[in-house]
Formats: C-alpha cells, sequence, structure tokens
C-alpha cells in the first residue's frame, strides 16, 4: 500500500471514531438529560443539542469520503 493510500485510510478510520464519539456523546446527553430532574424549560435545549450530535455522527458514519 502506497504512503498516500495509507494516510487516506487512517484518516477515514479517524473520522469514523469521531462520528462515533459524536453519536455516544449525544446519547449520553439525551439519556442524561431524561433521568436528571430539571426546570422543564431547560431539557429541550438538552436534547437540540443531543440530536444535533446524533445526527452529526450519523452523517459522518454514512458519508462516503473520496
Amino acid at each position: 500500500m502506497s504512503a498516500p493510500k495509507t494516510a487516506e485510510a487512517r484518516l477515514n478510520v479517524f473520522i469514523r471514531l469521531l462520528g462515533l464519539v459524536f453519536l455516544a456523546l449525544g446519547g449520553a446527553v439525551a439519556y442524561y438529560t431524561a433521568t436528571t430532574n430539571l426546570t422543564p424549560q431547560i431539557p429541550p435545549i438538552f436534547y437540540i443539542i443531543s440530536l444535533l450530535m446524533v445526527a452529526s455522527g450519523v452523517l459522518v458514519l454514512a458519508a462516503k469520503l473520496e
């Protein structure tokens, strides 16, 4: 395998791991928001943040890098 292909493969793995991290963090934020007693105005903000993190994680995992 040539050097550019190896660098590209490492970048691809790094980006996929970053997507998994965002997916896990978004799920964790949503879970802890659901299980914590907060004032009624705050949870929607945290749910939006977790939704954005999960969506970006799924998008990164589904994207094909060229």
